[in-house]
This record gives C-alpha cells, structure tokens and sequence, in this order.
C-alpha cells in the first residue's frame, strides 16, 4: 500500500473514532444552553418540551415558566405563599432580572437561545440562554423608565437606599414611621427632570398603585415591609413588598 494512502485511512480512521466518542457529549439541536435549573430540579430543553405543553403569547410560542415551576416543590405552597415570592431569573453569564410569580405566570421559555420571555415587562427582562430560576428573599428595586432603553432605568436594593440616604422620621394615621423620602431615592438612582411623570409602585404579589409627582414629594420608602407610606394619601396607597416603580411620562 502507498505509504500517502495509509497515513491519509489512518487520519480519517481517528475522526471516524473521535466523533463516535464526541458525538454523544454534545447537546441536542433543540438545546441551546444546554441544561437548566428550577427551584432546584434540573431540566434540558429536550426534557421539558416532552413533559409539558406549549403555550403561545403575543406570537411566541413556548412552555409555561409557573408550569415547570409548579412540577417542582414550589407546587407544595400555597397560592398566598407563591405570590409573596421573588425570583431570580438567571442568564449562564450571569445576567439576572427579579421577577413575581405573577410574571412567571405570565412568561413563557422560549426553544430560542433557551429564552425567558416575559410579554408585560421591558425587553431587558428576556433572559437568554437561561440557566437558573430560583426563589430569592425580597429586597431588591427596579426604577423602570417606561418606554425607553433600559440604561434609563435604575436597579438598587433596599438595604442600598438605606445604607445610603438620611431617614426621616413621619406619622400617618397617628402612627409613627421612619423611612427615606422617594423623592431623594430618586435622585439617588441618577434621575432628573421628574415632574411630569406619573408613577406606579408595584408589590411582589402584582398589587400596584400609581401616584403623581406632588404624591411623590411627599411619600416615603419604609424598610420594614418594604413599602410605601403617603402621609397625605389613605392606606390603599401603603404598597408592601415592592419590587418596581414604573415612571410614564404623562
């Protein structure tokens, strides 16, 4: 046998052998980011599209994120319980939004790049190539600029504010509070030019109020609870457990 022709068969023989021993390893075509964990139980793609059923919202079409979230021991809480829970929705390079259990009822995972998709919330909030959702203790802030690029909003934690702004001390309804005022967290986040803004204070369980910029001048942030206080308004305006305050330019 010519001496070029064997070396050539013995080339190709060890492809041949590598891809046998390769092949197997690598994900399948269907798995873009490989395997992904909820609430502690681990999934691929492959895995989830055979166990649940798709969904499709505002044209996408995926699996329920509270479906697979539900087929884990989150299912063993109540209702009440669910809906006073954070999430984390975590990217495999890190990248990380906060989410409600009303908003993974809302979102789908799209077979896209493994995607998170939320329809109701900004565009920062898709997730790709996820990695991990998983419950988180409260105490995180997004300052959301409705309508624009996401590097116009803020996100802080409460332990952030409180650490670094002066506290007041207030009453409302003859009860005595001490909190940060929100005009100050404001500013505090990098915002400016705020009067002709409206402003929705949304709680962990979905419950939202929306107040002007004269309420704003006048409320505070209160660490216990993380909620609202308006001294001037009534107690449906006490929002607990916030996680976001939307501004829409009125």
């Amino acid at each position: 046998m010519d001496k070029k022709i064997g070396i050539v068969i013995g080339v190709v023989a060890v492809i041949v052998v590598i891809g046998i021993v390769v092949y197997p390893l690598l994900p399948d075509a269907g798995q873009t980011g490989g395997g992904m964990t909820f609430n502690g139980a681990d999934y691929t793609w492959n895995e989830l599209n055979e166990t649940f059923e798709s969904k499709t919202v505002d044209g996408n079409t995926g699996i329920s994120l509270s479906a697979i979230l539900n087929a884990t021991e989150f299912a063993n809480l109540t209702e009440k319980e669910k809906n006073e829970t954070l999430f984390s929705v975590v990217a495999s390079d890190g990248w990380t939004k906060y989410v409600s259990w009303s908003d993974l009822r809302q979102g789908i995972l799209l077979e896209a790049n493994t995607t998170a998709y939320f329809p109701h919330l900004p565009n920062a909030y898709k997730v790709k190539n996820l990695d991990i959702i998983d419950d988180v203790p409260l105490g995180q802030l997004a300052i959301i600029m409705a309508g624009e690029p996401w590097s116009a909003s803020a996100e802080l934690t409460w332990d952030e504010v409180f650490d670094g702004l002066a506290t007041e001390n207030f009453t409302h309804n003859a009860d005595n509070y001490t909190g940060v005022n929100m005009t100050a967290v404001l500013e505090y986040a990098d915002f400016s030019d705020l009067t002709n803004y409206t402003y929705t204070i949304e709680g962990v369980d979905g419950y939202s109020m929306t107040v002007t910029w004269a309420d704003v001048q006048n409320g505070y942030l209160v660490l216990d609870q993380y909620k609202s206080v308006f001294p001037h308004l009534d107690n449906s305006f006490k929002v607990r457990n916030i996680i976001r305050i939307y501004m829409e330019e009125i």
